[in-house]
């Protein structure tokens, strides 16, 4: 923590430094970290107002101009399976320059985290703990790619204090596949680590009312990839058009429609928003890596019911609504959803109430606590190197961390964070 002068006021700052998690580098403002991260410091923000953020970033996101939000560029490769086996350490170093303070490191690749600590560790004198947010898991069944990255997933987690993750039943997937590895203990240390925190809502977001009066659209706003099933879906719809041609399917994160009945207009955040309370109904398919839906949330935060695949990840998001266990399931469901529009409507304000079970505010009050009990932990010095800090700081009345660690003759080895808390 650093003293900062706030309208002439001193006030003591928790520094974080965030590591990113970038997959949807054409659009980054669409990436899922990016709008995770927008959403949450705009949340602590309205909560309190002593945290600072570096944010290490391929390239600036107008999406994170807040005045507390320091943007750092770090070429991170975007192709998911070369980020997460990267690691530039002679970069590294010069952003963990001595000119930066930082209390803690909130890693959201842990595949990245002992590369990371260990830079930080032996090449500067920052001490920071140690928490993360894990967006995605190489599990087995999703990762089906040369070279996956599983294990080095874990060792990174096995850095921090805390690691959030989507949902329950990911959770449960991560524990399963990492027992075929790594010893119990190892396993019993990660049950402690792992700690489901679902993406919350923000609850003036939601709409107070549905859109009665829709046209037949059916929303499939997920990315259009084999994980998220979407070439089943694709062959659900155009065997559901054999039969009826009143419907039109919209894909915003589709580049090019392969049929003239698919829709692939883009809009703003907002905009995005508006047409989805336009849409009969959205799908939410299965998906091999048991995480949270944003996608899903973002419907039914705007009055668009969802169809979910019956799955138990999809349970923690809206445990009472319609499910299907087949596509042959799923086309049934959506002829109802057509064809009868009070019904939709009658589960699209379902939505609306389970929505508000969602909301954000309890999840960040959760995290807030947490941030301060983190940078609470870490230890403090009361010995005769802090009286002589102390007396060389009033001699000089203003002096660069720069100086001091020169004037004190400190090597690396030497930890300059608990002395900064002293």
């Amino acid at each position: 923590m650093s003293l900062d002068m706030i309208h002439g006021t001193p006030r003591k700052m928790t520094r974080i430094l965030v590591y990113p998690n970038i997959t949807f580098a054409k659009d980054i403002v669409k990436d899922s970290f990016v709008q995770y991260l927008a959403t949450v410091i705009a949340k602590l923000n309205t909560m309190r107002d002593d945290l600072h953020f570096t944010v290490w970033m391929p390239e600036p996101v107008g999406l994170l101009n807040f005045e507390n939000v320091h943007q750092v560029i770090w070429p991170l490769p975007t192709h998911a399976p070369a980020m997460r086996v990267h690691f530039d350490v002679p970069t590294a170093k010069r952003l963990l320059s001595h000119d930066a303070d930082y209390d803690i490191v909130w890693s959201h690749l842990p595949e990245q985290t002992h590369a990371l600590c260990a830079t930080i560790m032996n090449l500067t004198h920052h001490r920071p703990a140690v928490f993360g947010y894990a967006h995605w898991f190489d599990l087995s069944q999703v990762a089906t790619w040369d070279g996956a990255s599983f294990r080095e997933n874990i060792s990174g987690l096995l850095h921090m204090h805390r690691c959030y993750l989507n949902t329950n039943a990911q959770k449960r997937l991560v524990l399963e596949q990492a027992a075929t590895t790594f010893a119990p203990a190892i396993c019993q240390q990660l049950d402690k680590i792992l700690v489901p925190q679902a993406l919350g809502i923000p609850a003036e977001r939601i709409v107070s009312t549905i859109t009665p009066n829709t046209d037949k659209v059916i929303v499939f706003n997920h990315r259009p990839d084999p994980y998220k099933d979407f070439p089943s879906f694709l062959r659900a719809m155009r065997e559901l058009r054999k039969t009826r041609q009143d419907f039109t399917v919209w894909i915003p994160l589709l580049d090019t429609a392969p049929e003239p009945w698919i829709v692939v207009d883009k809009f703003s955040k907002e905009e995005y928003y508006k047409q989805l309370r336009l849409c009969r109904v959205g799908i939410a398919p299965k998906q091999t890596y048991a995480g949270w839906s944003l996608s899903a949330t973002d419907g039914l935060m705007n009055g668009c019911p969802y169809m979910f695949y019956d799955a138990d990840y999809y349970a923690e998001l809206h445990p009472t609504a319609d499910t299907f266990g087949s596509w042959p399931e799923a086309l049934t469901l959506l002829h109802r959803y057509l064809d009868d529009e009070p019904y939709r409507n009658d589960q699209a304000q379902r939505g609306l109430i389970q929505a508000a079970t969602l909301s954000l505010d309890s999840r960040m009050e959760e995290l807030s606590a947490y941030i301060t009990a983190l940078a609470g932990s870490i230890p403090s010095r009361t010995s005769d190197t802090v009286n002589q800090l102390t007396h060389l700081i009033r001699s000089k009345g203003t002096i660069s961390k720069s100086a001091i660690i020169k004037s004190l003759g400190w090597g690396r080895g030497i930890s300059w964070t608990p002395y900064r808390r002293a």
